[in-house]
């Protein structure tokens, strides 16, 4: 009898140990890889219209497994001039125009190609200088995760091709820098060092509500790391948490929390960002 109860829990054991190796470590190290959306304006010799950057980011973006959404949808949805005037104005425009479309981070930029007047030592041949600048910001937070510029030249007989090519030159090298950065740092999300998530609470009316939040997210919220209140102005807190979670799990926490004075309403979750309303309960 004591041989089997002892077999048991050796079993049991055993068990419990390839459970823990054989799931847990691959969901500790789980990343989930973000969804891109690419919208450039380019100029070939300030006239033409060419779409050779976006084609280079997609490429190197599909290259690496990751998804892109479908451009043509985009187009039937948004009349391109209009979005690009709209990325152009500010990382929250980009930000709502790439989360309409379910993208985690929107790609915005521009591609100018110019050519010389001059042609070279009397030969058919002209230069042709194109600059790309891009920049990679987060939809559901409109933090920049990166921002990057690069210029490239070259020698072509065709002004059409020549300025095409440069524009070429110039993206490759530039994304394929921008985009290794972009998902070391979005992997550090899903780290054990934990992710920062942005709290925007509405409904907060004075200051003391203010503190009393900080105080409890730091008291009675587990696993908040360091809490940092971007600002409050027109009834909105905004804080930045360090959250060793996913952002579900943190709205999870913040409706069961029993503050004193007041309780909060969650109505919008992203993988950074929450967006709660405050609710008084009455002193």
């Amino acid at each position: 009898m004591f041989r089997l109860v002892v077999g048991k829990r050796i079993k049991l054991a055993v068990f419990l140990i390839l459970l823990l190796l054989g799931l847990s470590l691959p969901l500790w190290g789980k990343v989930t890889m973000p969804r891109f959306m690419v919208m450039i304006e380019e100029r070939n010799l300030g006239t033409y219209q060419v779409n050779e950057a976006e084609k280079v980011i997609t490429e190197c973006l599909m290259s690496k497994g990751l998804e892109i959404i479908d451009a043509d949808l985009i187009k039937t949805n948004v009349e391109r001039d209009k979005a690009l005037q709209a990325i152009n104005s500010g990382p929250r425009t980009a930000a709502a125009l790439g989360l309409q479309f379910g993208a985690d981070i929107i790609i915005v930029g521009k591609a100018i190609a110019k050519g010389s007047a001059e042609r070279i030592k009397e030969t058919s041949f002209r230069s042709y200088q194109a600059n790309v600048s891009l920049k990679a910001i987060r939809t559901d937070t409109a933090e920049v995760l990166a921002m990057e510029s690069y210029d490239a030249a070259k020698i072509h007989v065709d002004d059409l091709a020549g300025g095409t090519i440069a524009i070429h030159e110039a993206t490759s090298p530039l994304i394929t820098k921008m985009i290794s950065g972009l998902l070391e740092k979005y992997g550090k999300s899903g780290s054990g060092a934990g992710q920062k998530i942005q709290l925007v609470i509405g409904n907060v009316s004075q200051v003391w509500q203010v503190a009393v939040i900080k105080q409890m997210l730091r008291e009675q919220i587990k696993g908040t790391g360091d809490i940092m209140q971007r600002s409050f102005i027109s009834g909105v807190a905004i804080f930045d948490i360090q959250w060793h979670g996913d952002s579900q799990t943190l709205a999870e926490e913040l409706t069961l929390a029993d503050p004193e004075h007041f309780k909060f309403k969650v109505f919008g979750v992203t993988p950074n960002k929450l967006d709660v309303k405050l609710v008084e309960t009455g002193s």
